[in-house]
């Protein structure tokens, strides 16, 4: 029984962020995932249900292949925020927080994503910043005063909305920080994945842009009669 709550424990902890080492599953969940992806028969499901590897890395996305929920929020430059904003275009989400390890770790392709694509006009970049839960709200930032104080620090400047209380987290029902959510221009979710830091590719910005135009190259809308019920 105390070994059951223990691992319970744990996992409630990874789905906030992440551990601390890397995985030995073979079947890893570190790669970029689209709609209709198999789940590994290893896969672990807690009581969220998310499928899982070893590491607490979801195989899955709860709104992969649907349309996102509509969110809002403050950009720490100061502008407001709303999904109307991704319409007609592909964009790039990176929910992330600095409380989380995994997302530390990954700030510097974060900020290398940035530079990649700030002129282009096939994509867009977003990140939303988020605390682990509303309850662990006070330790967002980790042991920064604010997301500045970081950005000053690191020389970062990537767009970023702020989600104070973890209301966004918990609309996009996000399940692992740090999230890259490819948004396509009808507002789909048409791409999955989490830690930047863990892909296989040599370069993880270059394999993770490839991937992207993969999915942007195959595309096509659904028609309305085809959506499912959720939409």
């Amino acid at each position: 029984m105390i070994r059951h709550l223990i691992a319970a424990s744990v996992l409630a902890l990874l789905a906030a962020c992440g551990g601390s080492g890397g995985s030995g599953n073979e079947t890893a969940a570190t790669s970029f995932i689209t709609p209709g992806a198999d789940v590994p028969e290893t896969a672990e499901r807690g009581e969220d249900g998310v499928p899982r590897d070893d590491y607490g890395r979801p195989y899955d996305y709860a709104f992969l292949g649907r349309e996102i929920p509509a969110f809002d929020g403050t950009m720490v430059a100061g502008p407001l925020f709303s999904t109307q904003e991704l319409e007609n275009q592909w964009t790039l989400i990176i929910v992330w927080g600095l409380h989380c390890h995994d997302s530390r770790a990954d700030a510097d392709l974060i900020s290398e994503l940035w530079t990649e694509v700030k002129d282009r006009e096939d994509l867009a970049l977003l990140t939303i910043h988020t605390p682990a839960s509303a309850e662990r709200a006070d330790e967002a930032y980790g042991k920064y005063n604010a997301i500045e104080d970081f950005f000053e620090e690191k020389g970062f400047n990537f767009p970023t909305l702020v989600d104070e209380d973890a209301s966004i987290r918990e609309t996009l029902k996000i399940a692992w920080t740090p999230s890259y959510l490819l948004i396509a221009p009808d507002l789909t979710v048409q791409g999955f994945r989490s830690n930047l830091s863990d892909a296989e590719a040599d370069n993880p910005v270059e394999g993770l842009l490839a991937d992207i135009k993969a999915v942007q190259s195959d595309w096509e809308p659904l028609a309305d009669e085809d959506k499912p019920a959720e939409y």
